[in-house]
């Protein structure tokens, strides 16, 4: 039987990005806790409360399970069955491999994969994945420019300021081909087979032509999918799931504000759950693993309303919830689908 760990998308990637996560990671830490607390020494958590953090952890859970509920949907709208444990771990995967990658490009292949081999054809498993990415996508874009409008002032110079002028017209154009991806999903099929039909003139195409008539076959259950369920009650549920999904992410940190003492204010968690929105928006344009450094240092520069001497150990701590504990678990996960994958290659028909 053939090895599958081989085949596995993000494979050449996992090594190098976790050392670059790693890297970047401990330089950023390092540099904003010194910051934070050179003038005021280490902040004092006797009034640590407990209960938040518990709520925070619960918040955590309760994302993972609805982002698993909202591909089940999906799976479910398409007339295909995988068990909600199994969609579980194979988006806590995906998570893994998006985080380490540049701009989350290993979650994709990783998801799909992962789908195909839970039975799914890969033109229904590129529909799935399309349509989960497709809903986040028009929701960043279409509230983000809004927001950085009147949140502009406040985010740092430099490289952030950059990336706005950048992400901003790339997800509006990105946006507008899922948009068409979902209306009209034949146009794909139709640009495809014009790129096979004139290059069928060459030499090369005669030996490609089996691949060639697979690409298409799935290019129309790809089709047939996305028009399948855009016409269905599982894709007003979606779009449900898709911001509980979110809101219950960017609800991380103002639990965790809570847990470190912060009194509760309104603008205050408002402010927080914005500017977390427009960072992760921004740093899906750059080219770092999960956004790592840039992520910590911007938030250290847009929260001056925590408290310096909590700031940095806050803003680990949100990292910790929203970014590694999930890439932990992740990466836990596909150890095992790797291990278990080798077992069965090894063992005699």
């Amino acid at each position: 039987m053939k090895d599958d760990n081989n085949n596995f998308p993000a494979k050449k990637w996992i090594n190098k990005g976790l050392s670059i996560v790693l890297i970047l990671t401990l330089l950023s830490s390092g540099l904003i806790m010194f910051n934070s607390t050179k003038h005021h020494g280490l902040p004092d958590l006797r009034g640590f409360n407990y209960w938040a953090l518990g709520g925070t952890c619960l918040i955590l859970i309760i994302s993972w399970l609805i982002e698993a509920l909202r591909i089940r949907l999906i799976v479910k709208g398409l007339g295909e069955n995988i068990s909600f444990s199994k969609m579980l771990g194979i988006n806590l995967v995906t998570l893994f491999t998006g985080n380490i990658t540049p701009f989350c490009s290993g979650g994709i292949p990783t998801q799909i994969y992962l789908l195909c081999q839970a039975g799914i054809q890969a033109g229904k498993a590129s529909a799935i994945v399309t349509l989960r990415v497709i809903i986040s996508t028009l929701l960043f874009t279409i509230f983000s420019p809004f927001l950085l409008i009147f949140f502009y002032k406040q985010l740092p110079l430099g490289l952030i300021r950059q990336i706005i002028g950048i992400a901003i017209p790339l997800a509006a154009l990105f946006s507008l081909i899922l948009i068409m991806v979902i209306i009209k999903p034949e146009l794909i099929n139709h640009l495809l087979k014009q790129i096979f039909k004139s290059i069928s003139r060459f030499k090369l195409a005669t030996k490609l032509e089996p691949l060639i008539t697979k690409i298409i076959t799935e290019l129309e259950i790809f089709r047939d999918s996305i028009q399948q369920f855009r016409n269905g009650l599982y894709f007003y549920l979606l779009i449900l799931c898709s911001a509980g999904y979110w809101f219950a992410f960017f609800a991380i940190a103002p639990c965790l504000l809570l847990a470190f003492g912060v009194p509760y204010d309104p603008n205050t968690f408002m402010q927080t759950i914005i500017f977390q929105f427009l960072l992760v928006f921004l740093i899906s344009y750059l080219p770092i693993p999960g956004g790592s450094g840039a992520m910590e240092f911007g938030l250290y520069s847009v929260l001056v309303f925590v408290p310096l001497q909590l700031r940095a150990i806050f803003i680990l701590s949100w990292r910790f919830f929203s970014y590694y504990l999930s890439t932990f678990v992740g990466g836990i996960i596909l150890l095992r689908i790797l291990h278990h994958s080798r077992s069965n290659a090894e063992t005699p028909n």
